[in-house]
């Protein structure tokens, strides 16, 4: 599971349950290099998958724009709005903006670079894609599939299906929850730890 919000997180789910690592710091899908020379990152490194495909990054990508003089239309639309955000971007973006919509092209050819990575390492079954940013999937996931079929040899095989009858692909989708993702999850969560509780009992 990746995350796209403020910042970007994630998950793995392994056998049914969500790996926490030695520290309990699995998932810090965010923190993952997509180029070693970009933008700062708050946790030290540079060129972070969080610095192309969060809210945050979405928002600084369009004033960089707009202060390049590259974006026009950005510009105005953050004149006009003192609250200009990622999802005012994203409305230029489906009014056929070519500066927002190669900022979408950005995030989705950061996304496959880092799921490349997680394809070929995990090659695990699915891997979803959630958090407010989503909502934008018909904007960047052209471009993160475009990647993810030029880096990722696991994910070209699973498509193609070569040499294998019972063939297994990897699916790469949208949450489908939404924003009542977290409200689930947490009503889902003593569910969970009820049973946990009934099997340590026994």
């Amino acid at each position: 599971m990746i995350t796209l919000g403020t910042g970007v997180g994630g998950g793995f789910i392994f056998n049914g349950a969500l790996w926490h690592g030695m520290i309990g710091m699995a998932g810090e899908i965010g923190h993952m290099t997509v180029t070693p020379d970009g933008p700062p990152c708050g946790c030290g490194n540079r060129g972070c998958l969080e610095q192309y495909a969060s809210a945050t990054a979405i928002r600084r990508m369009a004033a960089e724009s707009a202060a390049a003089g590259n974006a026009p239309e950005l510009a105005r639309v953050m004149d006009a709005s003192p609250e200009f955000s990622a999802k005012a971007v994203f409305q230029c973006a489906l009014q056929s903006d070519p500066a927002a919509q190669q900022i979408f092209e950005t995030v989705g050819w950061a996304l496959g670079v880092v799921l490349s990575s997680l394809v070929d390492a995990l090659n695990l079954p699915m891997y979803v894609i959630g958090g407010g940013v989503s909502a934008a999937w018909e904007q960047f996931s052209p471009a993160m599939f475009r990647e993810l079929r030029k880096r990722s040899i696991v994910f070209r095989a699973s498509e193609s299906g070569e040499n294998r009858p019972r063939h297994k692909k990897t699916i790469v989708t949208r949450a489908l929850l939404g924003g009542d993702a977290g409200l689930i999850g947490a009503a889902r969560l003593p569910l969970l730890m009820d049973r946990q509780v009934k099997r340590a009992i026994g």
